[in-house]
């Protein structure tokens, strides 16, 4: 059974090695010498992790499968805009194309609308094609594009779109 369940400060290490495990398959290819690990290590630093905790704005979750932890959802909620971010959504490959992710994204619209959302909105690469075509088939569209200011991503892949969702 799919769940979510609350990341707290005690989890830091559970979700370094989560990340070390399940981005680097997705994503290295991104980054100079594909060496990713600079980015694991400031998103996933336990100063990081702290401030992520402390807003309260915010809801951060591991997702688990039959209590197997294999992945990671971030939302973030503007009041004011009555919308939320999508901030973050990975889910070991092992486990993708089973639906889970559908499942997700309906965990994350019914957190939204409980937060008097009215929209919902995220951030994709714009060459990750399977992430864009999973997130226009739950009913996104492109808004925005812009490029992203890492210096250590191979150029080709600093393209972002901002996608939205009605809810």
């Amino acid at each position: 059974m799919l769940s979510v369940t609350p990341i707290t400060l005690a989890d830091h290490e559970v979700l370094l090695q989560l990340m070390q495990r399940i981005y680097p398959p997705a994503y290295q290819q991104l980054w100079k010498n594909k060496d990713c690990n600079w980015y694991i290590h400031s998103q996933y630093s336990v100063n990081n992790l702290t401030q992520e905790l402390n807003v309260k704005t915010a809801d951060y979750y591991f997702i688990k499968l039959d209590n197997k932890t294999i992945g990671i959802l971030r939302l973030v909620y503007n009041k004011a805009e009555a919308s939320t971010k999508l901030h973050r959504l990975y889910l070991d490959q092992n486990y993708q194309g089973l639906g889970l992710g559908k499942q997700l994204m309906q965990v994350s619209e019914d957190h939204a609308k409980a937060q008097q959302s009215t929209t919902i909105w995220l951030e994709a690469m714009d060459t990750q094609i399977q992430a864009l075509n999973f997130y226009k088939k739950a009913g996104f569209k492109i808004i925005d594009s812009y490029t992203l200011d890492f210096e250590l991503i191979i150029d080709q892949f600093k393209g972002m779109h901002k996608m939205t969702k009605q809810l």
